[in-house]
């Protein structure tokens, strides 16, 4: 019954980067409005983790059997980004599934040594889901798309 916007802001200091939300009725015209801030006290997710750094951007999101997963992209892309995936049951609520990374970076010298980050989802018609994300060999080299097919591990 609702849209929901993720978006990136950063602390006063503009050092630290986080992930807030907001909510606006679905159907709506979306004007400034219609929007309600559900971040007004603190962040949903924001850096915790030593790989984290100070960042945390590009939430991308999907559904797999009622659970919600955020792929997010943690530092900033000269840090040498990495991809964290978090769950929540209700869209609104996120925990980290492990405190390591689900995608790091890559080897030394391989085309995504510097960063393996800016995540997308996208679950195609036939219901397989796939993980877009962006690299780069050095800090300046240039980036790289790469995709990757989701396959969720049942316990």
């Amino acid at each position: 019954d609702r849209l929901i916007l993720m978006y990136a802001t950063r602390d006063p200091d503009g050092k630290i980067q986080m992930l807030g939300m907001a909510s606006a009725p679905y159907g709506s015209d979306y004007g400034a409005d219609k929007w309600t801030n559900l971040s007004d006290d603190k962040p949903f997710i924001k850096p915790e983790l030593p790989w984290e750094m100070n960042c945390i951007e590009a939430p991308t999101v999907i559904k797999h059997k009622g659970i919600w997963y955020m792929f997010y992209a943690g530092a900033y892309n000269h840090e040498r980004q990495q991809i964290g995936v978090a769950w929540s049951s209700d869209g609104i609520n996120y925990k980290r599934l492990q405190n390591c990374p689900v995608l790091p970076h890559g080897p030394e010298k391989s085309w995504n040594a510097w960063e393996s980050g800016h995540p997308g989802v996208f679950v195609d018609d036939d219901g397989k889901a796939y993980l877009f994300y962006q690299g780069k060999s050095s800090l300046k080299g240039d980036y790289r798309l790469s995709c990757l097919k989701i396959r969720f591990v049942e316990k």
